[in-house]
């Protein structure tokens, strides 16, 4: 049921589609004449390029320009002012993009298998029955409100009933297993050094505001979220039952807690260094580390007592904990974990419940005007819960053999340019190039859908409590990754369902994952030519092959083993061209006050400059010795890979929530990563024929050239 990120998990790179944000800001347009725009040549006969015997014709590019503004200026607003205007975001989300439009449509036909699936009258324990009563259950309003807060009403009693703190550690794990991470969080990963091995996981968690930065960071606007976040937990509690003046001093104790633990709390830049969050210990060990905190009762707790191997992604938070947990009172810590459950619940329950989550959670956190619909609410947990059980359903009718292979087909044409490049790179000795090629050419790719699918015949799905529905299938996923401790790591398991719009390279496996979801118009479209594809699903193809280079997923050999495998000399010529990009994006800002953060958002700008020039190295491969003839509106096959690449992160994002994204997101805001990635591309200056001062581009000295 969490909101929680898991840091203490797998060191998985993704393209983060669905959780990155960003807003169209323009700059100021440039003057008539300043500039001599090839965005817009003269229209030819020719409109595409053969291809195979066919004509591959290209997408209309003209309906989202807005040609008041000058490409060399702001290419972002060139490529999408026009749409930006025409695209206003709907009430219920708190950005609106193309990809949202993509995801949209996802949820649309999940919708529709869902309730064909909930109509029908399956055999128990089949995945129809299971996939149909979870969506029917979470759709019976009537039943929600009847029920209100009884389904929750037990665990109340057992946290109220708590008499010691051995009571309070049983009382975590059980809370746990609801995926309720309060104070800490554990799972299960691959031993970073042996990527053979599965151990347990370990990492800090437990507070109610996005990260660390919410509870300290002095400007306004973080100051009157903590007010209203007091505000919004002794609503809460008041509707589990709480008078409201009690309420009100036991939400400003849960926030002191909250406080000590979020100071104790690693920082999300140094969260993103593997070598920061790797600390194995055994039993013993984690027993000298906490000696108030018994990790042997708890495993036991949990269900798994064997566990004697677990990476403490960081000690020092668990040291503090350990004060911690005797420091504050029991009533406290009663207070602390009700909070917890109910913030966790609240979603799945009665209207009362949800209005109240979403207030805070959506209206003063990211600025939503309204709630999602209620299916699309019900469809998102069910792909969160039972999501390979969605996706089986759900690639029988929207990914074809020829999206596949045409996906494949990109991926080989980029694997190989990469190849070529790394032979030739001039900051990469013959030593580190040797490892650079072999670890590429171990690469795994998985694309639409994995080949085994998860097997979810223990888990229990009923029409009686649709939170219950919701506790079950996190239980079942929490088991099923403790289970695999101690055991071969499969190498077959996605970290996403194929109906999710987004990717990810996945450092200990060494692979690099394309859902379903994302393979469709208008990132990629098996029919469009190539020009177009290549900006935008090749660049994602090729952001998440270089991850495997970058400034983290170069500290993990081919095998998937953290392991330095740079030369003394690579590695610190790697980290003067990152340190261009650490300060070109410490530059940026939101709304002119909040700067991005250079060292959190470095690795993911560095994948997208990666992918882009990767992609474009790639369309250059595909079009030698060809003529360079425009298309019907006018664009060469260059200026439509940029515009392609531009129009895919089109997104209007509402204030709160780009200021959110800006301090917590390891991925630059939309407008950045066009405008940020051009920037430093020579390619982009000489296809849109950039010339003089003024400009978005770099200056030479300070361009980042990687690939």
């Amino acid at each position: 049921m969490s909101r929680k990120k898991r840091y203490y998990s797998a060191v998985a790179a993704s393209l983060a589609i669905m959780v990155m944000t960003g807003a169209a800001s323009s700059l100021q347009a440039a003057t008539k004449g300043e500039i001599e725009r090839k965005a817009e040549p003269k229209k030819a006969e020719v409109n595409a390029e053969p291809k195979g015997g066919k004509l591959a014709v290209p997408r209309s590019f003209s309906a989202s320009i807005d040609k008041n503004v000058a490409p060399a200026k702001d290419f972002y607003q060139y490529a999408n002012g026009t749409w930006l205007k025409n695209t206003p975001i709907p009430p219920e989300y708190d950005k609106w993009g193309v990809l949202n439009i993509i995801n949209d449509k996802n949820l649309t036909q999940v919708r529709g298998l869902l309730e064909e699936s909930a109509k029908k009258t399956a055999k128990s324990g089949t995945v129809v029955q299971k996939i149909g009563d979870f969506y029917r259950v979470g759709m019976d309003t009537k039943k929600l409100e009847a029920d209100d807060i009884k389904p929750l009403a037990e665990e109340i009693k057992r946290i109220d009933d708590m008499k010691t703190l051995d009571d309070l550690r049983a009382e975590m794990a059980r809370l746990h297993g609801f995926g309720v991470r309060a104070l800490f969080g554990f799972s299960s990963g691959q031993d970073f050094k042996d990527a053979t091995k599965v151990i347990g996981q370990a990492g800090q968690s437990g507070l109610g505001l996005p990260e660390k930065d919410y509870y300290f960071n002095q400007a306004d606007r973080f100051k009157k979220i903590r007010t209203e976040y007091v505000d919004h937990v002794a609503k809460m509690l008041v509707l589990t039952g709480v008078s409201e003046a009690d309420a009100k001093t036991k939400a400003q104790k849960i926030m002191e807690i909250e406080t000590r633990l979020a100071d104790a709390s690693m920082n999300n830049v140094d969260l993103r260094d593997p070598e920061k969050i790797y600390h194995k210990m055994n039993l013993k060990e984690m027993t000298e580390m906490t000696p108030r905190f018994s990790w042997s009762l708890y495993f036991s707790e949990i269900g798994f007592p064997g566990i004697n191997e677990v990476n403490v992604a960081q000690p020092d938070f668990f040291k503090k904990m350990d004060h911690l947990i005797s420091d504050v009172p029991l009533s406290q810590w009663k207070d602390y974990l009700r909070w917890h459950l109910i913030d966790a619940a609240a979603p799945y329950l009665s209207s009362r419940f949800v209005d109240q989550d979403f207030y805070f959670h959506g209206k003063v956190l990211t600025g939503k005007k309204e709630n999602l619909p209620r299916w699309k609410r019900v469809v998102n947990a069910t792909n969160h819960a039972i999501g390979e059980a969605v996706g089986q359903q759900y690639v029988k009718t929207a990914f074809t053999p020829e999206a596949k292979a045409k996906a494949l087909e990109l991926v080989n044409k980029l694997r190989e340019v990469l190849r070529e490049d790394l032979g030739v790179l001039d900051w990469m000795d013959d030593t580190t190039r040797k490892n650079a090629i072999s670890k590429l050419e171990a690469f795994v790719a998985k694309i639409g859908y994995p080949d085994k699918w998860r097997d979810y015949s223990a888990l229990k799905i009923d029409r009686d409590s649709y939170l219950w529905n919701v506790i079950r299938a996190e239980q079942f996923e929490f088991n099923r990754n403790l289970a695999k401790i101690g055991k071969p790591v499969d190498r077959t398991e996605w970290l996403m369902t194929p109906q999710t719009v987004n990717a990810y390279y996945w450092s200990e496996m060494n692979e690099i994952v394309f859902p379903a979801g994302i393979l469709q118009p208008t990132i990629f479209d098996p029919k469009a030519d190539d020009a177009t594809n290549l900006g935008a699903m090749g660049m994602v193809i090729g952001h998440e092959m270089t991850h495997g280079f970058d400034d983290q997923g170069s500290k993990f050999d081919a095998q998937g083993n953290m392991k330095n495998w740079w030369s003394e000399g690579d590695e610190k010529r790697f980290k003067q061209r990152i340190a261009l990009i650490e300060n070109q994006y410490d530059q940026y800002t939101v709304d002119g006050d909040t700067h991005l953060k250079g060292k959190l958002v470095a690795g993911e700008a560095a994948a997208d400059l990666g992918g882009l020039t990767i992609a474009y190295k790639a369309l250059q491969k595909i079009l030698k010795d060809k003529p360079r003839t425009p298309d019907a509106e006018g664009f060469t096959p260059e200026q439509r890979f940029f515009l392609s690449f531009a129009q895919a992160w089109a997104t209007n994002i509402r204030p709160e929530k780009e200021h959110m994204m800006a301090a917590t997101d390891p991925h630059p805001i939309p407008k950045y990563r066009v405008n940020g990635t051009l920037a430093n591309m020579d390619a982009f200056e000489k296809a849109f024929d950039i010339k003089g001062a003024g400009t978005m581009m770099l200056p030479k000295e300070k361009r980042c050239y990687l690939w």
